[in-house]
């Protein structure tokens, strides 16, 4: 059911991009958001255009957030089990310097086909800042360069008064859902949908 509410949401809608600042673009990255396809044989990879990964957020903008923990989340191609990276950086745009806040590297973290979600209970993210997280298939751990990789930005935002007066008074999730994506709050939607 929980997917189901992203897949109910008229597609124009998702992709509004209201909070995309002219003046205030995401950081460019050494990657795509698609990454390379690294874990695939050459033939496997000329059979499909899907990357090995997608990561569920906006890709030409910030996805905002009013919470300071937002779930993570991902579509794996790979059928195989491989081990991942996580990373989150804060984001500075004076200096364009980014700083590591949490990583994890361990060989517990695992792939799995389909969509995969990330909730850190520990992080504490920051109203006001900027951040931009990573997603790696760890496909040769001796050729990290080959790696799939993919990477996204997000600010965390506080939540407007009447939009709290709004969720508060609604207790069906596809309206709340519905009224945070209006809202252009992408990983409350997100969170919402998928947990």
């Amino acid at each position: 059911m929980t997917l189901s509410l992203l897949l109910l949401m008229p597609t124009a809608v998702l992709a509004d991009n209201k909070n995309n600042d002219s003046d205030d673009p995401p950081p460019q990255t050494r990657g795509t958001s698609g990454g390379s396809r690294g874990c695939e044989t050459q033939t496997e990879a000329s059979l499909t255009s899907i990357p090995n990964i997608i990561l569920l957020a906006p890709n030409q903008s910030y996805g905002q957030s009013s919470v300071n923990n937002p779930t993570f989340a991902w579509y794996v191609k790979n059928t195989s089990s491989l081990q991942m990276e996580f990373r989150l950086y804060e984001y500075d745009k004076t200096n364009k310097q980014s700083r590591l806040v949490k990583e994890i590297k361990d060989e517990t973290f695992k792939s799995s086909p389909g969509i995969m979600v990330l909730s850190i209970a520990s992080l504490e993210l920051s109203v006001g800042r900027r951040y931009l997280w990573q997603v790696e298939l760890v496909c040769d751990a001796n050729r990290p360069s080959g790696n799939p990789f993919a990477i996204a930005a997000m600010k965390v935002v506080s939540t407007p008064p009447d939009l709290i007066k709004q969720i508060s008074q609604n207790n069906d999730v596809l309206i709340k859902a519905n009224l945070y994506n209006q809202a252009d709050f992408w990983y409350n939607t997100l969170n919402i949908a998928l947990i």
